[in-house]
């Protein structure tokens, strides 16, 4: 029988392989995880950026919609206003018969 079943020096050394290779591949796991959230961190960054635009954006939108609107008021506010005056002057004025 050899030293390999064994719990011996081949075993321990097979063992320290096993768990060298496992390192190895937690160590490349790693890295790839650390460059995948370098890859989502600058992408939510920018993504954060363009979000936080769109919200000015639409406040400022907003804001030019309720300035429209107040114009759009007064706007027919005055017509209206300047209709009554013209009717009432067509009343008040004699007609002139020729």
């Amino acid at each position: 029988m050899s030293d390999y079943h064994k719990n011996g020096k081949l075993g321990f050394e097979r063992n320290i392989t096993i768990l060298t290779m496992q390192v190895t591949r937690l160590e490349e796991q790693l890295k790839y995880a650390i460059e995948c959230n370098k890859v989502k961190d600058k992408y939510w960054d920018i993504i954060r950026v363009e979000r936080n635009t769109f919200a000015l954006d639409i406040i400022e939108l907003q804001d030019k919609v309720r300035e429209l609107e107040t114009e759009l008021y007064f706007y027919n506010r005055n017509k209206r206003v300047g209709e009554i005056v013209d009717e009432r002057t067509k009343m008040e004025t004699p007609k002139l018969k020729m």
